[in-house]
């Protein structure tokens, strides 16, 4: 009987050391490859998520300050009080003024500086629905004024006397009581002779850009001079640069009410207030995502993907406007941010018309 076949030694044996070694090879590329790939599809979603978030975060941030800018100077419809200071119930003291830009460079506390080349804003306006011309005030004795109409003034309202100048303080008071004759107030003004109702709750809010945030103060619940978190609400993150200017009409020797140039000058007196009928701004958001690339290494480091600072309106401009450019290059603490090209940025800009400006119309001897 014939005996089968028994296969040779070498076809049992297994993939030698070298083919093992080439295997393993080949899987860690593959490895390496679909990593890279899943990093770089990871990155990039963060990049686009990111940017969506700039975006969005910019978007209502506008709204929010647009919203706030054109109800300025509600409840101020008198030519004689634009300007005044006014000393509110908690003590501090503010321009009565639709909008008050404060500059980068300006150490004013009433808004204090934020972060580095970026402005800040205080906004004023009443909410009342009755006489925004004022009501006369035929007398004063104590805290109890005699009016031409109480019934324009309600319980709790905020009022503000008129006492011919803006000599002294003006005082923000609230009503009391009010009677068929008079209306009653926590602190009377001596020598009124209007009273200006700003309703139960007035808006004197400030705005700044503060540790890359932008931040809002409501001067009538808080201490905005104090830059603590329990005065100031950061209300949206990754909000770099915040810039406004004054819209002037600039026509002599009397006002037309159209916009001749743009600048940060604080009206000095009443007529020049009345002469800034709108405010320009602009809000730069920041994409949160760090971009990054591969070097020559294989090492990752910054992807400079934003070339030149973001730009608006008021970055360039010639005579009579002022130039007023973006700077996104320092750090909340004034250092030098190195990598702020490393990151993508959107611009978001508008004017908004002072609305009691634009209704007081053309004044006369402005």
């Amino acid at each position: 009987m014939s005996t089968p076949a028994l296969p040779s030694p070498r076809a049992e044996h297994g993939f030698s050391l070298i083919e093992v070694l080439i295997g393993l090879l080949i899987a860690m590329t593959g490895v390496v490859i679909m990593m890279e790939v899943l990093i770089t599809s990871e990155q990039r979603s963060r990049t686009t998520s990111g940017g969506n978030d700039a975006t969005s975060s910019g978007a209502v941030m506008l709204h929010l300050l647009q919203r706030d800018l054109l109800q300025a100077g509600y409840g101020i419809n008198s030519l004689g009080l634009l300007g005044c200071r006014l000393t509110l119930p908690n003590g501090k003291v503010v321009p009565m003024a639709p909008v008050v830009i404060y500059p980068a460079a300006d150490p004013s506390t009433v808004v204090p500086p934020g972060d580095p080349n970026t402005d800040r804003l205080l906004v004023f306006y009443g909410n009342d629905s009755g006489q925004p011309e004022g009501n006369t005030v035929y007398s004063v004795a104590g805290s109890v004024y005699t009016v031409q109409a109480p019934t324009a003034f309600n319980l709790k309202d905020y009022v503000v006397a008129w006492p011919g100048s803006c000599a002294a303080n003006l005082v923000l008071a609230r009503i009391t009581a009010v009677s068929a004759l008079d209306v009653t107030v926590s602190a009377a003004t001596a020598g009124a002779t209007a009273l200006y109702n700003m309703g139960q709750a007035p808006r004197i809010v400030a705005y700044a850009v503060r540790n890359g945030a932008l931040a809002s103060c409501d001067y009538m619940a808080s201490d905005c001079t104090n830059t603590s978190a329990a005065n100031w609400t950061a209300i949206s993150g990754n909000i770099v640069s915040l810039r406004a200017q004054y819209g002037r009409d600039t026509t002599a020797p009397g006002m037309d009410g159209v916009v001749d140039q743009w600048d940060q000058a604080t009206p000095a007196d009443a007529c020049h207030w009345a002469r800034t009928t709108a405010v320009r701004f602009a809000l730069v958001a920041r994409n949160t995502q760090y971009e990054s690339a591969l070097n020559a290494s294989g090492q990752r480091v910054c992807d400079q993907v934003t070339a030149a600072a973001p730009a608006w309106s008021g970055s360039t401009a010639t005579a009579p406007d002022q130039a007023l450019a973006i700077d996104v290059s320092r750090n909340p603490d004034n250092s030098s941010n190195t990598d702020w090209q490393c990151y993508r940025y959107r611009t978001f800009e508008n004017i908004a018309p002072s609305r009691n400006l634009v209704w007081m119309g053309t004044q006369a001897g402005c």
